[in-house]
């Protein structure tokens, strides 16, 4: 539908790495080439799906196990009674691949 509504769009940032994956198999069969005509970025870096995609993917990495310790941590500190509300950033860095020019 994006390629439909705007056949100018030249990049897309997807929410997963699944979903820039599939992206980038339409954009093929469309006959566009990843990255000349279209940039795709995905989102995960699932190194499984994102590395062996053709090109391969460039894609957000979220550090999701130090992600997941900080969560428990926080969850463990609010149930002793020593909440600490608010947001807390954390890293995240950019993986360049194939799919970006």
């Amino acid at each position: 539908m994006l390629l439909m509504a705007d056949p100018e769009i030249d990049a897309v940032f997807c929410g997963s790495d699944q979903i820039a994956a599939g992206l980038v198999e339409t954009v093929r069969e469309r006959g566009r080439r990843v990255p000349d005509d279209i940039a795709v970025v995905g989102y995960d870096n699932w190194e499984a799906l994102s590395t062996e995609t053709r090109p391969a993917l460039t894609t957000v990495e979220m550090n999701l196990e130090l992600l997941g310790r900080t969560a428990a941590q926080h969850l463990f500190a609010a149930i002793d009674g020593k909440a600490t509300p608010g947001v807390h950033k954390m890293p995240c860095r950019l993986v360049i691949r194939d799919s970006t020019a």
